[in-house]
This record gives structure tokens, C-alpha cells and sequence, in this order.
């Protein structure tokens, strides 16, 4: 009667395994493969490296992405962690002849610290070398 009893314990063990570990990444892999067949060209993704592209082609086991324009990348279709929506993005874009607020026309701080801090080639500082200088590197003989 005992060895039924364990043997009952492990047929309830294998299930409880089973029902928590398995079965939902079961549904997890089939979500991300029917999410993968439903991607079309011109679809906004967010790829598992974080980031984002419009897809251009769609094949068997490969997109082309672009990332930005003229930028197209290939990569393999479990690269695409997931497509987004307009209201996920963080960031609009503008259009190529409207530019961004804080982006080339503006200097940030530190493009203002760096030139601060910059000496201007006639305004180089004095240097002399340390007293120390002097003495003959080792391994060389000095002429006296």
C-alpha cells in the first residue's frame, strides 16, 4: 500500500509541474508564432534589442526592418519582441524638412562645457617640464 502512495504523490507532482511550467509557455510560444505570422509590411515592431522599425518585407524566417529612413536591417523573426501601437511610441516624427526642438540648432551643455573648457591654440598655456625632466632616462650614459 505504501508504493501506491508515492506514486500517487508523483502523478500529482508531474500534473502541478505540468499545469505552472509547461502549459503556459506552451501558449506563450504559440501567442509570439501567431503574433509573427500576422505581421505585415509597413507594421510598426519594436525589436528585442529595443529598437524600433517599420517592417519593409516579410519572409519565411526573415524581415527586413527599417530603422530609419534609408536604414533597413535583416533580421530573424524571433528578433521581433513585439508589434506596437501609435500610442506605445514614445517619440513622433517629423518630417524630413521640419526639425526637432533641442536637436542641431541648439547647443546642449555639455557641447557648452566642452568649448569652455577647450584652450584656443593662441591662447595655449605656459608648460615647463618639472626639474625631474632633466636626468637621463635609464640605460642611457650621460656625455660629462
Amino acid at each position: 500500500m505504501g508504493n501506491w502512495v508515492w506514486l500517487i504523490y508523483i502523478v500529482i507532482i508531474g500534473g502541478f509541474i505540468y499545469l505552472m511550467m509547461i502549459r503556459p509557455n506552451q501558449k506563450r510560444a504559440a501567442e509570439q508564432k501567431n503574433m509573427m505570422d500576422a505581421i505585415q509590411p509597413g507594421a510598426r515592431v519594436m525589436l528585442t534589442s529595443g529598437l524600433f522599425g517599420t517592417v519593409q518585407a516579410v519572409g519565411d524566417k526573415q524581415m527586413v526592418v527599417e530603422l530609419a529612413p534609408g536604414m533597413a536591417v535583416t533580421v530573424v523573426k524571433p528578433a521581433v519582441a513585439k508589434v506596437v501601437t501609435e500610442a506605445e511610441e514614445e517619440f513622433e516624427y517629423a518630417d524630413e524638412h521640419e526639425q526637432i526642438e533641442g536637436t542641431a540648432s541648439e547647443p546642449n551643455a555639455i557641447e557648452m562645457a566642452a568649448e569652455e573648457e577647450t584652450p584656443k591654440p593662441d591662447e595655449a598655456p605656459d608648460f615647463e617640464p618639472p626639474a625631474d625632466e632633466a636626468k637621463p632616462a635609464p640605460g642611457t650614459q650621460s656625455k660629462k
